[in-house]
């Protein structure tokens, strides 16, 4: 009996490969990208596609799909303000110099002001 097991492990990839591996990753899904949110195993299937993580290579399939699963159950969406993005908008909040801002019709909302400001307290003696 053959059984497949899947074991944690950590994965560092440098942020700037992250906008090209996510474009790469895009283009893969050709019109589907619209539609399908985006998640970490996107990127990390890219990553091992494009041979940036060699330790994984024998992940790779012959018909070249990756057996990657990055969360447990489902795979689950990268969100900004509990708004998951789709391909195309985190394409598009990575390409954007300022981050994530107005991503799409659905993500209008500049989450760079949203932040959370720090304040400093001065302390009486």
């Amino acid at each position: 009996m053959q059984i497949k097991m899947y074991v944690p492990t950590t994965a560092e990839i440098p942020s700037e490969y992250l906008a090209p591996l996510a474009q790469r990753a895009r283009d893969s899904l050709g019109e589907a990208a619209n539609t399908t949110h985006a998640t970490r195993g996107h990127l990390i299937r890219q990553a091992v596609r494009d041979g940036l993580l060699r330790g994984m290579d024998k992940l790779i399939g012959e018909d070249g799909s990756v057996d990657i699963i990055c969360d447990p159950h489902h795979e689950i969406p990268l969100e900004v303000e509990n708004t998951p993005l789709t391909m195309e908008d985190l394409l598009h909040a990575m390409s954007n110099k300022r981050g994530l801002h107005t991503t799409s019709a659905d993500f209008q909302k500049d989450v760079l002001s949203a932040a959370p400001k720090i304040v400093s307290v001065r302390r009486a003696a």
